[in-house]
């Protein structure tokens, strides 16, 4: 298989995944996060959309509504956590100001 990347060079795709696998790895632990918290937030706004459709139709969903508001306890305070992670790798990152 080959692929052809946006320089116009097309590469196999063993070398693809390996030169894939090298820019994951540059990635670093904030970054990381950043893209958790947001992430995080696309959860909850589609686990919140969940929640109405389910409401408007309760006598045949219910059982999609209990299980969304579980879902949207567990999500909310994954999100405080990261949030509070990313907080954190920004006061180390900046030197501690």
């Amino acid at each position: 298989m080959k692929i052809t990347i946006p320089s116009g060079e097309t590469i196999t795709g063993k070398e693809y995944l390996s030169r894939w696998k090298q820019g994951i790895q540059k990635v670093g632990i904030l970054h990381q996060t950043k893209i958790q918290v947001r992430s995080t937030w696309i959860i909850i706004i589609g686990i919140l959309a969940g929640l109405v459709i389910s409401a408007i139709n309760f006598k045949t969903l219910w059982w999609l509504f209990i299980i969304l508001c579980g879902a949207l306890g567990n999500t909310s305070v994954q999100l405080i956590s990261l949030i509070q992670k990313k907080n954190l790798l920004d006061s180390l990152e900046g030197g501690g100001e």
